[in-house]
């Protein structure tokens, strides 16, 4: 993890928050679902259970 839990637990609370304003949010589905898919990606990266690129340098490792 790349921070502590007193603040991760505050990021989720926050993701939450976030997650409910686009939801309610006049964006179109797809758009919707960008903001969310790369909010969620980021608080997996602060948990080290993301890595941008990561299925992208799997897949090119599998071609070669």
């Amino acid at each position: 993890m790349k921070t502590d839990e007193t603040s991760f637990t505050e990021i989720n609370r926050l993701l939450e928050t976030y997650m409910t304003e686009i939801e309610s949010s006049e964006l179109k589905p797809l758009a919707a679902n960008i903001y969310l898919t790369h909010a969620k990606n980021f608080v997996r990266w602060i948990e080290g259970e993301f890595v941008p690129g990561g299925r992208l340098k799997k897949t090119s490792e599998a071609l070669s």
